[in-house]
C-alpha cells in the first residue's frame, strides 16, 4: 500500500477576517500609545484659571459655574468626578447641552479651568483606564465654536496641581 504525503499549510482567513484582524492590530497599538509630556495642550492647561466647584469631598468634585464668554453669552459649566462623569457646558441662549469632556468608564474629570481670553476650556481628567491602567486625559474645548479641538493622553506628573478645594480670590 502506496502513502500518500501530507502537505502542511498555514490556515489562510477569508479577506473580511484579514480585515477584522488589520483592525484589531491598529486598535491594539492604539491603545498602547505613551503619554506626552511636552504637548501645547500641557502649557495651556497650566496657565489657564481655575473653575470653582460647587462640591467638594475627599475622592469626588462637582462643578456647576455660571460663566461669561467674550462675546457677552452666558454658559453654566457642570460636571462630577464620579463613575460616568463628563463635563458639559450648557448655553443658555439657545438652551443647547454639549458634551466638553468625556474620558469614558474609569476615568473621571479632576480639574476644570478656563482660559477666558480665548473662551477655550480645560479638563483634566484621571482614573483607572478599564480598571488596569492609570491614564491622565487633557481636554480642550473651544465654547464659541461648541467642539472638542483636543484630547491628549498626558503623563500626569508634568501638569501643575490641581485647583485647590477653598476658592481664593
Amino acid at each position: 500500500m502506496r502513502c500518500k504525503s501530507v502537505r502542511l499549510s498555514f490556515f489562510r482567513p477569508p479577506a473580511g477576517y484579514r480585515f477584522v484582524f488589520l483592525c484589531a492590530v491598529i486598535t491594539g497599538c492604539w491603545a498602547c500609545r505613551r503619554p506626552v509630556s511636552d504637548a501645547p495642550i500641557v502649557g495651556h492647561y497650566a496657565t489657564a484659571a481655575c473653575i470653582p466647584f460647587a462640591e467638594a469631598s475627599p475622592h469626588s468634585r462637582k462643578w456647576d459655574s455660571a460663566i461669561t464668554l467674550a462675546d457677552g453669552s452666558k454658559i453654566v459649566i457642570s460636571g462630577a468626578q464620579i463613575p460616568g462623569g463628563r463635563v458639559s457646558v450648557h448655553y443658555l441662549s439657545n438652551g443647547q447641552t454639549s458634551s466638553a469632556a468625556d474620558a469614558g468608564a474609569y476615568v473621571y474629570p479632576s480639574d476644570v479651568r478656563l482660559d477666558s481670553g480665548k473662551d477655550l476650556l480645560y479638563v483634566k481628567a484621571t482614573g483607572l483606564a478599564g480598571g488596569i491602567r492609570l491614564e491622565t486625559w487633557l481636554f480642550e474645548y473651544d465654547l464659541r465654536a461648541r467642539q472638542l479641538l483636543e484630547k491628549e493622553l498626558v503623563a500626569d506628573n508634568v501638569l501643575p496641581p490641581e485647583c485647590p478645594e477653598k476658592r481664593t480670590e
